[in-house]
């Protein structure tokens, strides 16, 4: 159980690192904090990031939410003012279902390597590995931030 809640650890500051990065140009204070996770495997200690505006308003937090979810092997929520987007972590070869034909197939369009997913809408099953244009979207969704 350890050594699943590290991976997930190590993947959630990956994903932050990369964040960083990608708002590096744009007028944001980005800050960590320590926050104290509670699931299934068990208790540990987890990183949120913080995305402000030079005035110190949030317009995002992402808190870890753990490794047990449905989908794949973690998930982020990114909380804003006006709603919530789940990122999930998921790998190339996860989740296959049988079609009414007999086919196997991926739950979901998109998935082309292990990262941090974003699931568009569920009716089109379309995830978008989270990249800079990625992030910057899903900040506007939930904050209404206008870039």
């Amino acid at each position: 159980m350890e050594k699943i809640q590290q991976i997930y650890l190590q993947r959630v500051n990956q994903l932050y690192t990369n964040m960083k990065n990608w708002l590096q140009n744009e007028p944001f204070i980005l800050e960590t904090g320590n926050m104290e996770e509670i699931e299934a495997l068990g208790h540990y200690q987890a990183t949120r990031l913080s995305i402000k505006t030079e005035k110190g308003e949030i317009l995002a937090n992402l808190f870890p939410k753990g490794t047990s979810v449905l989908l794949g092997e973690g998930l982020i929520e990114m909380e804003g003012t006006v709603g919530t987007e789940s990122i999930i972590y998921m790998l190339k070869d996860g989740l296959i279902i049988t079609d009414r034909y007999g086919k196997n197939r991926p739950m979901y369009k998109g998935i082309n390597e292990d990262g941090w997913y974003w699931i568009e809408d569920s009716y089109r099953n379309k995830a978008h590995l989270i990249n800079q244009t990625i992030s910057l979207d899903l900040l506007t969704l939930v904050s209404d931030y206008e870039f």
